[in-house]
């Protein structure tokens, strides 16, 4: 039986492409940095290969992996995206993702979340 076309191939394509264009913008952030890339996998508890890897688009990075990246870098996420419709997301940000991510309690969770929203409507009052 003959096997059906299902596209995929095509979309590897494109993940390839986009994981060597965000490959190059780390190399070229981290060069700019003055950082090999032993550096900059001890900041991310990675090694050289990795970061290389990631650099030459070899390995497709986590979406996770991409924001500890942007805070070893200091970056915000558009860095890598460009300014689209992505929110930039800054070192504070990713700090409090992470610190809302250990709370085990989902109640307290539930709590942070709807006093956060609430600051957010506050705000776009004033």
């Amino acid at each position: 039986m003959a096997r059906r076309n299902t596209g995929r191939k095509g979309r590897r394509q494109v993940n390839s492409e986009l994981d060597a264009r965000i490959g190059a913008i780390i190399k070229h952030r981290r060069r700019e940095l003055g950082w090999s890339q032993h550096v900059l996998g001890e900041k991310l508890d990675l090694t050289f290969q990795q970061i290389q890897k990631y650099e030459k688009g070899a390995n497709q990075l986590s979406v996770a992996r991409l924001l500890q990246l942007c805070d070893a870098l200091d970056v915000p996420l558009t860095y890598f995206v460009g300014d689209t419709q992505v929110p930039a997301i800054h070192r504070l940000d990713y700090q409090t993702i992470q610190a809302l991510g250990t709370i085990t309690d989902e109640r307290v969770k539930l709590a942070l979340m709807r006093l956060a929203r609430e600051c957010a409507r506050s705000a776009e009052q004033h």
